[in-house]
């Protein structure tokens, strides 16, 4: 909600009004994508152990990941979380992970989604991803080295 003086009143106004979704999805069609995704990285023989040793229920899991997307693309309201902290605390998580995470996550926007929209949650997510791997090599450095630049 965002507190708005015009012309001496003060109106209330939803969030999602001022800012428009970054393309065209559905909640329906990012809550699809997320439950395909994390079957495929269960199964996953790199990304599945790391994944099922720190996520102890899934559908939790996947509400939670699909009301960050919801308010990352659609400008929902909703998530409360820190992705980068949460991936930061575990130790089991490599940057390495990374680009496997990616291509799961791209195969699966072109299973479900057209083109144009996968096109864009990919590019999306690949930026997230890039960021998150970063920050995951550079809290990892020792003292004193120069961070890693993407």
């Amino acid at each position: 909600m965002y507190v708005v003086l015009k012309y001496g009143a003060i109106l209330v106004e939803d969030s999602t009004r001022l800012r428009p979704c970054l393309f065209d999805i559905t909640p329906a069609e990012i809550g699809r994508v997320v439950e395909q995704f994390y079957a495929s990285v269960r199964s996953d023989k790199v990304l599945g152990p790391v994944f099922n040793a720190a996520i102890e229920d899934w559908p939790a899991h996947e509400a939670k990941i699909a009301s960050f997307w919801r308010g990352a693309i659609l400008r929902e309201p909703g998530y409360g979380g820190n992705p980068m902290q949460v991936h930061l605390a575990n130790s089991a998580i490599k940057p390495a992970h990374f680009s496997q995470w990616l291509a799961l996550f791209r195969a699966t926007l072109q299973r479900e989604l057209r083109p144009e929209t996968a096109a864009a949650f990919f590019q999306l997510a690949d930026r997230i991803g890039k960021g998150m791997c970063s920050g995951i090599e550079n809290s990892r450095r020792p003292g004193g080295s120069p961070p890693i630049l993407t």
